[in-house]
C-alpha cells in the first residue's frame, strides 16, 4: 500500500468515526452551532467589533484578526481550487451531513481556518484564554467532521493555514 493510499484510508476511518460513531442527538443539535463559529459572518462580526469599539490592546488584535481572517481566507480560497477534492458527504457511502450542502471543494476546511485565525490572534494578545479559545477552535473543526463537510486533512490544514496566518499578523511589528 502506498503512502498516499494509507492516509486516505486514515483520513477516511477518522471521518467515518466522528460522522459516524459519535452520532447523538446532543451532538446533532450543539454541532452545527460550533460551526458557526468558523463562519464569515461571525469572524467578520467579532474581529470588527473588537477593532471599533474595545480598548487599545484590544483594538490591535481585533485588527490583527481581520488580516489574519482574511489571509487565511484567500489562501483557503486558492488551495480548494488547486487541490479539487470533493467533500466527503458527495464520495463517502453512508456518510451524512447536517450542514447546507456545498458544492465547493473540501480542502482545506475555511471554516477551521477562520476558527484558528481568530483564535490564535486572540490567544496570543490575551495568554489567559488560549485555552478556552483553541478548544473552541478545536471544536469547530471537530464540527466540520460530525455535520459532513470535511475530512480530518481538510481541518488540520485549515487549523494549519489559520494559525500560521495568526502569528504571522501578531508577529508583524504594529508600532
Amino acid at each position: 500500500m502506498t503512502l498516499r493510499r494509507w492516509l486516505n484510508a486514515g483520513d477516511c476511518y477518522l471521518f467515518y468515526y466522528v460522522n459516524q460513531r459519535l452520532q447523538c442527538p446532543l451532538l446533532d443539535r450543539t454541532m452545527p452551532w460550533f460551526t458557526l463559529l468558523g463562519s464569515a459572518t461571525f469572524g467578520l462580526a467579532l474581529s470588527l467589533a473588537t477593532a471599533l469599539l474595545g480598548r487599545e490592546q484590544t483594538r490591535l488584535a481585533g485588527w490583527q484578526a481581520m488580516l489574519a481572517l482574511v489571509g487565511s481566507h484567500l489562501v483557503v480560497r486558492f488551495c480548494k481550487g488547486l487541490v479539487g477534492r470533493c467533500r466527503p458527504y458527495l464520495v463517502l457511502s453512508g456518510a451524512r451531513y447536517l450542514a447546507r450542502p456545498w458544492q465547493d471543494f473540501s480542502f482545506p476546511s475555511g471554516h477551521t481556518a477562520a476558527s484558528f485565525s481568530l483564535a490564535v490572534v486572540f490567544a496570543l494578545n490575551f495568554p489567559v484564554l488560549t485555552w478556552p479559545l483553541v478548544t473552541a477552535a478545536g471544536l469547530t473543526g471537530l464540527s466540520r467532521m460530525y455535520v459532513g463537510m470535511h475530512y480530518p486533512s481538510d481541518v488540520l490544514g485549515g487549523a494549519t493555514v489559520g494559525a500560521l496566518f495568526a502569528y504571522a499578523v501578531h508577529s508583524w511589528p504594529w508600532y
